[in-house]
């Protein structure tokens, strides 16, 4: 019996050692992980008649209820109710080349971000018409990578000019934020009540802008490898989405790293080279999955799902995506 005792406790070692680290030292891991990551997968959005082929961006309609993912390989912007189902696919007649990023300006107009032609393309969608403007500043012509629109400003990232550039309702340039001068690449930005968060991929860092130009303390991303998006929360917490690593680190409003969460690969809370990262007006937090062709949307732990709101599929009088 001792002897019989001795072999299975061997053989459990052999077993763990097998298992790899994760296995062995649980404690560690859940040490650098926070215990655990408050977030449950509640939705996926990715159906389709014909799926998702290179999805980039996302746009959230709290008024209308709606998800607008941005589909680059299929040239189109697909919708989605607040509870996940797919509704239309939209193409402006096929006349959109590359788009990388959307927002509305009104309740008859988007503004697309085509990457294909450089242009910032309006979309009539009482008219059916498109008007691309390519924007420039200064006398050279500038790359836009961001949208985003705050209290009825629209901001750009200007990629190759390491600045961002705000915009009125005629997409002239009425301001220029510019970080500070030893800052590297600029990849993503964040605007709330005028105050500009930037994250620069090159330092691994989050800039902060004041409404006047001022350069406040920036954050400093531990354990980040290739910063790619930036989230914020209502608590002020920052999320930093890694594309080569697959997941999320979050960090506080000091700057301290409190936990990560998902990693690479092909699974249901797996991430492959994703693109973006936002959080929805409902408190849940969206994930572009490029790799995988999905977008994933989670909820803290312990919430129910939000009511249900969005109108049936086909029920909107204007051709919405």
């Amino acid at each position: 019996m001792p002897n019989l005792l001795w072999m299975e406790r061997i053989l459990l070692l052999l077993l763990l050692l097998a298992a790899g680290p994760g296995l062995v030292h649980p404690p560690a891991a859940a040490a650098r992980t926070g215990g655990g990551d408050p977030w449950q997968l509640t939705l996926l959005l990715n159906g389709a008649p014909d799926g998702l082929v290179l999805p980039v961006s996302l746009y959230v309609d709290e008024a209308r209820e709606r998800y607008y993912v941005v589909d680059s390989g299929s040239g189109r912007l697909l919708s989605y109710d607040r509870q996940g189902e797919f509704l239309r696919a939209f193409s402006a007649d096929g006349a959109l080349d590359r788009p990388h990023a959307l927002v509305r300006l009104d309740d008859q107009t988007l503004l697309v971000l085509e990457r294909g032609r450089n242009s910032l393309t309006r979309i009539d969608l009482r008219h059916r018409t498109t008007e691309p403007v390519v924007l420039h500043h200064q006398g050279r012509e500038v790359f836009v990578d961001r949208l985003v629109v705050d209290r009825g400003n629209l901001y750009v990232l200007d990629r190759l000019g390491g600045r961002v550039l705000q915009l009125d309702d005629r997409l002239q340039v009425t301001a220029v934020h510019n970080p500070p001068e030893d800052t590297g690449n600029l990849v993503d930005l964040l605007v709330r009540e005028g105050h500009l968060w930037l994250l620069d991929q090159q330092r691994r860092q989050i800039i902060t802008l004041t409404p006047e130009g001022q350069a406040g303390p920036s954050i400093a991303l531990s354990e980040v490898t290739f910063p790619t998006a930036l989230a914020r929360d209502r608590g002020g917490f920052f999320y930093v989405l890694d594309r080569h690593r697959g997941r999320i680190t979050v960090y506080d409003q000091d700057g301290r790293q409190r936990y990560h969460f998902l990693s690479k690969g092909h699974g249901r809370r797996h991430l492959y080279y994703p693109a973006e990262l936002r959080f929805d007006p409902w408190g849940r937090l969206c994930v572009v999955d490029q790799g995988n062709n999905r977008v994933l949307v989670f909820e803290r732990r312990g919430l129910s799902r939000p009511p249900g709101g969005g109108t049936a599929p086909g029920s909107e009088r204007e051709e919405l995506p």
